[in-house]
């Protein structure tokens, strides 16, 4: 038994940190050894793995931290996680399950493996890896430094928390100034113009936020609950899903709370309403879409692991199958059925990049008739098969 078996052996008995430890691409130990029949955090061990750094980590789309430290001269690995800072709802337990393809006869284990879960800051998961990242080289790092928790790197990953440039205070302050400049702010995340919002704050301006709190501390954490509070309003109206938008805005919320330094609430407040917009680019609908219609996609977004047809989205609504129908074709020039499996095939793109589950699983987990049914359409839809889009090297 060598030492680091030890060594995660002993700090799980103290903290309960979920772990994986690797000696030559074989498992070793993992804890805890729950007998589970799915695993939340060796789905994103090959895109951690392939990274160069000795330590990286990676924030999933429901907001797990899995970190990974590797000594690739003695072949020594340790995955940590998933790491979560406030419990799930019910809610994103549902989206956890799609996420990893999770059945649902299995949701009161998941449920069950939350409940003894621990709570950790993003904070506290960056110090744990440099506490391994000691272990396994017997040499301390700078971990903001390392990781380059507060830089952005340009990823495109809707995931991340931590991932955005620093932002100058004063540019923060553009969010709580004149109506003019809140109103164009609003509109880049309503129309999901990234590029847009980036140019926005790249210009300086001297202007003043309003006065919300009696220290700064506060003061920033009200501004981000207030901006948290419209970004989701406009991210709703320019097509993201209602669930994931309110899930969005309470996670930044309560992740602002935990925070205790200026230069991080300015890195989140930044952070947060490009997630926002990102999201928004990815789920847009037309401004002009009804009440009616957005029930439907809303809907229909929500259900796409359910055989759903359009007589379901109707009764939902609360209408005439053929009215909504006619509907949805005039607002958004296809039909609703070309819609359903359109979500559908988004979302068998998400589980072939983020997760390792074969092909039959996919399929039948978002309800095609057959593999091969889910294929043939896959290829009509993308111009590649499946498994050719999961070997890609954009994929993920």
């Amino acid at each position: 038994m060598d030492s680091v078996y030890s060594f995660c052996q002993t700090l799980y008995n103290c903290i309960y940190l979920p772990i994986h430890y690797y000696k030559n691409g074989h498992l070793q130990l993992v804890l805890p050894d729950t007998g589970f029949p799915f695993d939340l955090a060796v789905p994103h061990l090959s895109e951690l793995a392939s990274r160069e750094q000795a330590v990286t980590y990676l924030v999933t789309k429901e907001f797990h931290y899995i970190g990974l430290v590797q000594n690739k001269k003695t072949g020594q690995m340790v995955l940590i996680g998933p790491v979560i800072s406030i419990p799930p709802s019910p809610a994103s337990i549902r989206n956890i399950m799609k996420e990893y393809s999770i059945s649902l006869e299995h949701r009161e284990l998941l449920t069950e493996l939350y409940q003894f879960m621990p709570q950790y800051s993003f904070h506290q998961f960056c110090h744990f890896l440099a506490l391994y990242y000691h272990e396994l080289f017997n040499d301390m790092i700078d971990i903001d430094a390392y990781l380059n928790v507060y830089t952005d790197t340009g990823s495109t990953s809707e995931a991340s928390l931590h991932s955005a440039k620093i932002y100058d205070a004063k540019e923060m302050e553009l969010f709580h100034n004149t109506y003019h400049y809140e109103q164009l702010y609003m509109d880049y995340i309503r129309s999901g113009n990234v590029d847009g919002l980036k140019e926005f704050f790249s210009n300086t301006f001297s202007l003043q936020a309003g006065n919300l709190a009696d220290n700064t501390l506060r003061q920033e954490k009200n501004i981000l609950i207030v901006l948290a509070t419209l970004a989701t309003r406009c991210a709703i109206e320019g097509g993201l899903d209602i669930e994931s938008a309110y899930q969005l805005s309470d996670i930044y919320i309560q992740e602002s709370e935990k925070l205790q330094s200026i230069e991080a609430l300015y890195q989140m407040q930044y952070n947060m309403v490009l997630d926002f917009t990102r999201r928004v680019a990815q789920s847009q609908l037309p401004r002009d879409t009804t009440s009616d219609i957005n029930k439907c996609i809303q809907y229909i977004k929500q259900h796409t692991n359910q055989a759903i047809s359009t007589s379901d989205v109707a009764s939902y609504v609360g209408k005439s199958r053929s009215y909504l129908s006619h509907c949805f074709k005039k607002e958004l020039g296809f039909e609703m059925r070309e819609f359903i499996m359109r979500c559908k095939l988004e979302e068998a793109k998400s589980l072939l990049t983020y997760t390792d589950k074969s092909l039959s699983e996919i399929s039948s987990y978002l309800c095609f008739s057959s593999q091969a049914y889910f294929q043939n359409v896959f290829k009509k839809k993308f111009g590649v098969t499946p498994n050719e889009y999961r070997k890609r090297p954009d994929a993920r």
